[in-house]
């Protein structure tokens, strides 16, 4: 890496600096007198916005190029070596180069390639070596920089601080977690309500087996009974051929056949026998017992049992 360029010097404050750059005379002694404040020139800081700064020079334009880094491979500790000069920038072996020159050319020629090689050699010797350098310097620094931070980190508290501190109370400062006394007794109920979650889950997926099976006589296997299935369903006569309504009316769609959801208030009526429906107010006893048996045989047994 090249020195960095120095910094053109300040020259002196004045009318004088611009008529010596553009003129083309002999340049005529300072007009600024000795008992002027700009007789003597001051530099100013790089951030001072007087006038007196605006009045300096320009900085130059552009930027030094960034170096590049030569021995950043693995095999740069070897570069310094003569191996590594004898492959990069061999001697001459050829049998005319071995001979003496024939001209004060050639012997001109000759002598500036083993300048070259030697430049070569003394160059990257002194770049490795600044490296060296710099890489020691880097790692000191950033040794005693670590050492600093961990003395600062597990250095005592200061007397001041100390003294100066707030005061908090002992049981905040207790930030230890102390185990429940009563854990086992919570893993013993959380695993009963695990346990009965695990049991209504199996007791439902049965349930639903059961039915499955119950329903199984029923489905559409092939497509012939899909056909049939088809034609049953969409019938022009599908729903007169069910009947009345259990309110006495023809039935001409789902409505009218199954009814709204039913309520609290529907099931009370249904129990006083004081709904609208008359079907359902003239149903005898022992239907209502049937229906009530069946829902108790299916919930002892946990199946299901066909239609009534």
């Amino acid at each position: 890496m090249p020195p960095l360029l120095p910094r053109p010097t300040l020259l002196p404050r004045g009318g004088s600096i611009s008529r010596a750059f553009f003129s083309s005379t002999a340049s005529r002694p300072q007009e600024i007198p000795p008992e002027s404040p700009l007789f003597i020139n001051v530099p100013n800081p790089p951030q001072d916005q007087s006038i007196e700064a605006l009045r300096e020079l320009k900085p130059v334009k552009g930027h030094l190029p960034i170096p590049r880094q030569i021995f950043k491979k693995r095999d740069g500790h070897l570069k310094p070596q003569d191996e590594w000069f004898l492959r990069s920038a061999p001697e001459p072996s050829s049998k005319h180069a071995k001979q003496a020159p024939r001209s004060e050319i050639q012997a001109w020629k000759r002598k500036m390639a083993a300048s070259r090689r030697e430049n070569m050699r003394e160059g990257i010797r002194a770049l490795y070596s600044r490296k060296q350098l710099f890489d020691t310097r880097r790692l000191e620094r950033q040794t005693a920089r670590l050492s600093a931070h961990q003395a600062a980190a597990t250095a005592p508290e200061r007397e001041d601080d100390r003294l100066t501190r707030g005061s908090i109370n002992a049981g905040t400062l207790q930030t230890k977690v102390h185990p429940d006394p009563e854990r086992f007794e919570r893993a013993l109920e959380s695993r009963a309500r695990t346990e009965a979650i695990a049991t209504q889950k199996s007791e439902a997926r049965r349930d639903a087996i059961q039915e499955l099976y119950m329903k199984a006589r029923s489905f559409i296997v092939d497509e012939k009974d899909l056909e049939e299935e088809v034609e049953r369903l969409f019938a022009p006569d599908y729903w007169k051929s069910l009947g009345l309504s259990p309110g006495g009316f023809e039935v001409n769609n789902i409505w009218d056949l199954e009814g709204k959801p039913k309520t609290v208030t529907s099931m009370l009526n249904e129990v006083s026998r004081t709904t609208s429906q008359l079907v359902t107010n003239l149903e005898s006893e022992k239907t209502r017992t049937l229906k009530r048996q069946k829902e108790v045989t299916e919930e002892l047994t946990g199946g299901k049992l066909d239609e009534m």
